[in-house]
């Protein structure tokens, strides 16, 4: 009886191992049908990658005010023809200025509306590059009004509000694009409220650089430093907008700038 139970035991044994083996086999020739490379890859399904192709150009957008628009350059380049022929000049790749939406006489609360608006800007700035503006002089100034520091000032926290909508705007349509603002020069600087002007235009470029700050790709292009002295020479026939010479000067310091 003992020799007859061991037995069993023994044949119960050998029908497991061969049932598992079975399995196994099993196992591998469908893994063989499914996936029939040789390797250690074989138990996982082929990974999909995509490529971004490499782009082949470099492409500007221009939004804000009559200083983007190029107001008082006798050529019609402003400072954005002027910086893409210097940058296409020593660039790799082709640098095209695909479109400028600024306008002559723009506010900040103007380029946010665009920007929230206009279907063919937002395409355009998915597609950018590089992003170059100007905005706030209008708002601190309204042209043919009295010059007054003081005025400047309160003007500010309203310009500030929307600025900070239209560097929002702008990520929302692009992350990546590089975002250069050219900060404020003072026109004013020789007159009698020369100083209070002055203060408060270095105010203003002082809270875009803090808006800035909390993004790595958008810079501030300082052109306060380019005109304070000689003001005249760089100013236009209205003694408000640059000059051919004052566009230039904008063009270069933007190309210091470039990666």
């Amino acid at each position: 009886m003992v020799r007859s139970k061991a037995l069993w035991r023994t044949i119960g044994l050998i029908g497991g191992i061969a049932t598992i083996g079975m399995v196994a086999g099993l196992v591998y020739a469908i893994n063989q049908i499914v996936y029939p490379q040789g390797d250690s890859n074989a138990m996982r399904p082929p990974t999909q990658t995509t490529t971004t192709p490499t782009r082949d150009r470099i492409e500007i957008v221009a939004i804000g005010d009559s200083l983007t628009v190029g107001f008082g350059d006798t050529t019609g380049k402003g400072y954005v023809g002027r910086f893409r022929e210097l940058w296409n000049a020593q660039s790799e790749k082709p640098v095209y200025v695909t479109a400028n939406f600024a306008r002559n006489g723009y506010k900040t609360t103007d380029v946010l509306n665009d920007l929230q608006q206009r279907i063919g800007l937002q395409e355009a700035l998915r597609e950018a590059d590089v992003v170059l503006m100007t905005a706030g002089g209008n708002d601190l100034y309204q042209f043919g009004e009295d010059i007054a520091g003081a005025t400047f000032e309160s003007r500010i926290p309203k310009a500030q509000q929307s600025l900070q909508g239209i560097f929002t705007e702008i990520r929302k349509h692009n992350p990546k694009a590089i975002v250069y603002y050219v900060a404020l020069y003072n026109p004013f600087i020789t007159l009698s409220d020369g100083a209070e002007t002055s203060r408060a235009v270095q105010r203003w470029n002082t809270i875009v650089q803090e808006l800035a700050n909390t993004d790595v790709n958008t810079v501030i292009v300082p052109t306060f430093d380019l005109f304070q002295q000689k003001m005249a020479t760089f100013l236009s026939s209205d003694q408000y907008h640059l000059n051919d010479s004052g566009y230039a000067r904008v063009a270069q310091r933007l190309m210091t700038l470039i990666p």
